[in-house]
């Protein structure tokens, strides 16, 4: 199986989607409770990406456990312990679990395009924080340390420069820490989010 990376503590995981969408789905106990979701969905890079999910989740869990959906979207685990976290982007899904609080991971391929899009979610504090020409790699790690930090609010909806705060951040090594505050939920909370980068993605996760 093309687990790329797996931890216990907390319980993450990264999978690697070479496979097809009939291929993942050959991989399951119950194929048949799938097939709404798959009936329903035209794109085979969709289906695949939501199938990756499940199996990795089967493959941290040890069994095949059904992630359902709140209200405003957060997934969660009603026959399971565990508090979760999902996420996918261009060919890799991630999975997150912990057993005693609300927890973040989000995983986001590579790409050049971020430059165009940090004036739409840092503040001005925020930017002059990262120095006058952040790269796209640190850029891409601020964006996906916020979307870790928003699902860790379990909130509908957030303004990314007046909800979510980068504090400080460290990008002197492939992994790190960054401060994150958020202003969404009366806690207010500062966190320390951790990040990964690969060849191909970034990672963040909270704890």
């Amino acid at each position: 199986m093309p687990v790329l990376q797996k931890s216990v503590f907390p319980l993450w995981g990264i999978w690697k989607i070479e496979e097809s969408w009939e291929e993942l789905l050959a991989l399951s106990e119950c194929p048949d409770a799938y097939l709404p979701f798959l009936n329903g969905s035209r794109s085979d890079s969709r289906k695949a990406e939501w199938l990756a999910v499940r199996m990795l989740l089967k493959e941290l869990t040890g069994s095949e456990t059904r992630i359902a959906y709140r209200a405003g979207g957060a997934p969660c685990l009603p026959d399971a312990p565990f508090h979760i976290s999902i996420s996918h982007t261009r060919g890799y899904a991630a999975v997150l679990l912990h057993p005693d609080h609300p927890a973040g991971i989000d995983i986001e391929y590579r790409s050049e395009r971020i430059q165009k899009l940090k004036s739409r979610f840092l503040s001005e504090p925020e930017l002059r924080l990262l120095g006058e020409h952040p790269g796209s790699t640190e850029l891409l790690i601020c964006w996906s340390a916020k979307e870790t930090a928003f699902k860790m609010t379990g909130q509908h909806f957030a303004d990314w420069q007046k909800d979510l705060h980068i504090l400080a951040c460290d990008f002197s090594r492939t992994h790190g820490l960054l401060t994150v505050k958020e202003t969404l939920t009366p806690r207010s909370a500062t966190c320390q989010i951790h990040y990964n980068i690969a060849p191909d993605f970034v990672l963040t996760r909270f704890p």
